[in-house]
């Protein structure tokens, strides 16, 4: 795993200092209102893309398409190399990574051709709906850092900007192992992200609970907002409580209760998460300002 230079990793805001900012509540808030105003309703994206093989995937994709240069071959974004890239991630077999690339050919996020230099190998070409949906998560990635620490803020990320997107991609791949090691991490949130649309059903669990209401949300409830089965929830909200995560009530269990452990680790594993896209930015506007002078002065030349 690569490491951060030495302009940049005195200035990293710290997965301890996140926690104990006086804003964090405010940013847990604002990322989860964020992340749910994305997904919730949206059955099709939720389902597709929420689940953690699928989002590393998908990232994946564009950060190689972004790194491609035709002149040299070990750079080419081809269906090996994202298997080669997701290996460290320990998540998905080979097969299940082409049927997942399969899919997003199928749905109009991803081309497939020939290279350019060598027509037997096949090239993954994000599309530009692929590309505006990265923006889009882009933006909740940084909501929270921008809500804690707003001077100067995270103006690149949160207007969309498509030249912080091409340079935040590109040194997010030499940091990939970085998101392997938070995953690894932080178990307990991973148990979700693990399954179809976990993550939005935990999410949506902290929103409530934040809200003091948590005890009056079935299964059905928040299935529904997802495009996922009672079968499907009450399935992950079991294996949740057999790990002491939550608490199940009601008749059938299908009243929902957060347990403190799992709202500690939830705050851990975002704290871990801001503290990563912090690096990337710093080390994305570092690449941006380089490629600004190197700019100029071939202009002045």
């Amino acid at each position: 795993m690569s490491s951060p230079s030495p302009s940049v990793t005195g200035s990293i805001h710290t997965s301890e200092e996140i926690l104990a900012h006086p804003r964090f509540p405010a940013a847990r808030g604002a990322f989860v209102d964020a992340v749910l105003a994305l997904h919730e309703g949206d059955q099709f994206r939720s389902r597709l893309l929420v689940e953690a093989m699928r989002q590393v995937t998908f990232n994946l994709i564009v950060s190689l398409h972004l790194r491609h240069d035709l002149a040299d071959r070990s750079t080419w974004a081809t269906p090996q190399r994202l298997k080669d890239e997701i290996k460290p991630f320990g998540l998905a077999s080979p097969r299940r990574v082409d049927a997942l690339v399969a899919r997003l050919v199928q749905l109009g996020y991803v081309d497939i051709r020939p290279s350019e230099h060598d027509g037997r190998v096949r090239i993954l070409i994000p599309t530009a709906k692929m590309m505006s949906l990265d923006r889009d998560w882009l933006v909740y990635h940084y909501t929270p850092l921008h809500v804690m620490f707003p001077d100067p803020g995270y103006g690149e990320p949160m207007t969309q900007d498509a030249a912080f997107q091409r340079a935040q991609r590109l040194v997010a791949l030499d940091f990939s192992g970085k998101g392997a090691e938070i995953m690894a991490n932080n178990p307990a949130v991973m148990r979700f992200m693990g399954r179809d649309s976990g993550v939005l059903v935990l999410i949506k669990l902290i929103q409530i609970s934040a809200a003091g209401s948590a005890k009056d949300v079935s299964y059905s409830d928040i299935g529904a907002r997802f495009g996922v089965s009672r079968t499907h929830v009450r399935a992950l909200l079991e294996d949740a409580a057999e790990h002491g995560d939550v608490g199940l009530s009601g008749r059938g269990g299908r009243l929902v209760e957060l347990k403190p452990s799992l709202r500690h680790a939830f705050d851990r594993f975002l704290a871990d998460a801001m503290s990563g896209h912090d690096m990337l930015y710093k080390l994305a506007r570092e690449r941006m300002a380089k490629a600004q002078r190197s700019a100029l002065s071939e202009k002045l030349d």
